[in-house]
């Protein structure tokens, strides 16, 4: 058993936002490496095939009641979340570069205060030496999106050293991931352990996952407060 399995046996973790991609790719791995996982999105969508250690549950991520309940249950059973991957968020296409204030409202309120919600309603619940990784988005995406998208996943990247530099007293390092466009399938059995190709725009949902999991990790221990561009260099 190598030092990952060793660290991710018999410990809790939460995947919020649990998408076909890469909250399912991140969920499977964590789980394949002898992790709990604690899977929310709002469908309570669930993995197909058995999958004893990955616990799904609706959850609207961004009510404050839904996250509250959340933490009661966890504590309720005795339980400490060794690690949180926030990855709940939307991308929308628009045909214009500067949308409406409603509409950025929407975004902001999909992509920030639905991981900051989870954050907050959550912190009471982590072990100490735990972690949080947020997901934002490579600003080589940004500069070619629309401004609620681009301005709402900045602000991700200024929550996430705001949090490390207020929970440090806690040992609760928080950092974020931040990918390129990644593709949307569930093809985890497909392309583990490193079945990736060099070639086209999107990114595997596995490549993602194995960062956030380097974060998660003891590996990453002296790393705190850090945005951590995964596009494959797209700026090179």
């Amino acid at each position: 058993m190598g030092i990952l399995e060793n660290y991710f046996v018999g410990k809790n973790f939460i995947v919020a936002g649990m998408g076909t991609g890469q909250g399912m790719s991140t969920a499977k791995l964590i789980e394949k490496l002898g992790g709990h996982v604690i899977a929310l999105s709002r469908s309570g969508r669930a993995p197909l095939g058995i999958h004893e250690n990955i616990e799904s549950i609706k959850c609207d991520m961004g009510n404050r009641e839904d996250v509250r309940n959340l933490s009661y249950e966890i504590r309720s059973r005795g339980m400490k979340i060794n690690g949180l991957v926030n990855n709940a968020g939307k991308w929308e296409m628009s045909s214009e570069k500067l949308v409406s204030p409603e509409k950025l409202i929407d975004f902001f309120n999909s992509n920030v205060n639905t991981q900051y919600t989870v954050l907050m309603g959550l912190i009471d619940c982590m072990a100490e030496k735990s972690s949080i990784v947020n997901i934002g988005a490579s600003r080589n995406l940004l500069k070619n999106n629309n401004s609620g998208y681009s301005i709402s996943k900045y602000a991700i990247e200024e929550m996430t050293k705001i949090a490390a530099s207020a929970l440090r007293g806690r040992s609760i390092r928080v950092n974020a991931v931040l990918p390129g466009s990644v593709h949307k399938d569930d093809n985890f059995e497909e392309k583990f352990p490193f079945s990736f190709m060099d070639e086209g725009e999107f990114l595997e949902p596995l490549e993602i996952a194995y960062v956030s999991l380097f974060l998660l990790s003891p590996l990453s221990y002296c790393i705190n407060g850090q945005c951590i561009t995964s596009d494959r260099g797209l700026d090179i």
